[in-house]
């Protein structure tokens, strides 16, 4: 039976992740390494990309629906992002791959279709088994479950790795914490201000006391270390847990109406602070140091280096 503060998390989770539901180099699209501009329109399902430098290569192409979660990654290795989408309606994985512009639809998750009292997964793609490839993923909130297709089996589903990490009312925060090329499951927990993180490395726990109740998380490697950072976004401030000194970082960019779009723009292999605000980018360049900004999309796009981005929901179970 569902309590009341349960059915609100439900219909909270619900418009989370369809909004703006490992690397932070999320957008890129013609294989530069540099993190791209590129918008998702719900309004008409077009993707649009324009390549960093802001000079030439701009795409547009329709995949999707606007109440699909967008989960852009590299599903085939060819270092380049392929556009895709989960449909919570009936749980189907939508990939276009960029290696040959050929599309797999591949069922896995559980829907929005269950009935009440069921929370629908949370799609969580990353690369867990370090070949180099996206792995199909989702996380369950009510059982705090990971159900992980992995590419190095061909997402054989009889493959399938299930692991227990988190509970309900957590929110899934995947990234490679320890540096070993493989994407460590992890959680946020804000009624305890907590980061929950299993090391792929080793297997061993870490768990790390940072942030605040609705907090944006955004976890990536913004020292340039090989390790994500584990770090949020308050209200135009940065605040990065420097996972070489292990001192807080805090940093100022945004307003309180941004959506955080941190990447690397500059392909110096650092995550840059960045937001996105009615049709314009502000980010700051780690290479230079620089700030810049550029114009492109419209006040109601979503801009794609945001789809890894997650509210701290605040609220306990």
């Amino acid at each position: 039976m569902f309590t009341a503060s349960r059915i609100f998390l439900k219909a909270f989770l619900a418009i989370a992740i369809l909004t703006v539901s490992q690397s932070f180099a999320a957008a890129d699209f013609d294989k530069d390494g540099k993190a791209d501009f590129a918008l998702f329109r719900p309004s008409s399902g077009v993707w649009m990309t324009q390549p960093a430098n802001g000079e030439g290569g701009f795409t547009a192409f329709q995949w999707g629906t606007s109440s699909d979660v967008l989960v852009p990654a590299d599903y085939d290795g060819d270092h380049i992002t392929d556009v895709a989408v989960w449909r919570p309606e009936n749980g189907t994985w939508y990939i276009r791959r960029s290696t040959d512009n050929s599309f797999a639809m591949i069922q896995w998750g559980r829907t929005t279709a269950y009935p009440t009292g069921d929370l629908a997964d949370v799609p969580v793609p990353a690369d867990y088994d370090g070949d180099g490839m996206a792995d199909i993923a989702v996380w369950r909130p009510d059982t705090g479950e990971w159900f992980v297709l992995k590419s190095s089996t061909r997402y054989n589903v009889s493959k399938a790795a299930i692991l227990n990490w988190g509970k309900f009312g957590d929110v899934p925060v995947q990234a490679d914490y320890d540096g070993d090329g493989k994407t460590d499951i992890a959680v946020f927990r804000s009624w305890e201000k907590r980061w929950y993180i299993r090391q792929s490395s080793n297997g061993n726990w870490k768990v790390r006391e940072f942030g605040i109740a609705g907090d944006m998380l955004v976890p990536a490697d913004y020292t340039g270390d090989g390790k994500a950072d584990i770090a949020v976004y308050r209200k135009g401030t940065w605040f990065v847990l420097n996972s070489k000194s292990g001192q807080m970082e805090p940093f100022q960019l945004g307003f309180t109406d941004d959506t955080p779009a941190p990447a690397d723009y500059d392909g110096d292999g650092r995550t840059d602070f960045a937001t996105y605000r009615k049709g314009v980018w502000y980010i700051y360049e780690s290479a230079g140091p620089k700030l810049r900004t550029y114009n492109f999309g419209r006040e109601t796009d979503v801009p794609l280096n945001s789809a890894n981005v997650k509210c701290g929901i605040a609220m306990a179970p």
